[in-house]
């Protein structure tokens, strides 16, 4: 596969996801990149890892957001993925690793996981890295308010939200398929769980919002 083809790919994607949905994609795409490099630098162990799959992979595992939502996007995304691959002449065995990169992106099932390429487990935790962080929280709490535009929050109302957001951030950092993953996630992970735990605990005190 020639560095043609990627560019087409990354064209491809930021066309049809905006600028917003390419410059989350960019940020996946190299994460995929630096878990890489950690994991073919491994001493004991080292993982062989086709760069180019990886990379279209990560630039099209939400293609079809934009236009479907993400009910069932990976498999969504995957359809339409091979759909503009197969115009570029790209390899079937290639196309078969692409679409199981995508499909497996957002799986915590290990007998999914157990038959996953190495790929899809790497755009797994590519994806999941930008979602362990503070700004994960507001991005949270901005959903809830949408979801839910009348609803009262009290102090309480508000301590329960967060706990589910930490818990959810403890389910995700536990779900990280490599260490290269948790070792970057690992210091970011445990700050935002500190802040949750601080606001936690004045709100227990608080007065109602």
């Amino acid at each position: 596969m020639n560095t043609d083809v990627v560019q087409t790919v990354a064209h491809y994607a930021e066309e049809a996801l905006g600028e917003e949905g390419f410059r989350y994609v960019s940020t996946v795409v190299a994460n995929c990149k630096m878990l890489t490099l950690e994991l073919e630098a491994q001493e004991e162990n080292p993982v062989s890892v086709d760069m180019d799959v990886l990379v279209i992979a990560a630039y099209l595992h939400d293609i079809a957001t934009i236009t479907h939502g993400f009910d069932d996007h990976p498999h969504r995304s995957a359809e339409m993925a091979l759909a503009f691959l197969r115009e570029l002449g790209i390899r079937a065995e290639e196309l078969h690793k692409i679409e199981q990169a995508i499909l497996v992106h957002t799986t915590t099932d290990p007998a999914v996981r157990n038959f996953a390429p190495i790929e899809g487990l790497i755009l797994y935790d590519a994806d999941k890295l930008g979602r362990l962080s503070g700004l994960a929280v507001v991005t949270s709490l901005i959903e809830f308010g949408a979801r839910y535009p009348n609803r009262v929050v009290t102090s309480d109302v508000l301590a329960v939200i967060l706990r589910h957001i930490e818990e959810r951030f403890i389910e995700l950092y536990q779900s990280l398929n490599t260490q290269p993953a948790r070792d970057m996630a690992r210091e970011k992970f445990h700050r935002t769980l500190a802040f949750l735990d601080g606001v936690i605990e004045h709100l227990s005190d608080a007065t109602p919002i």
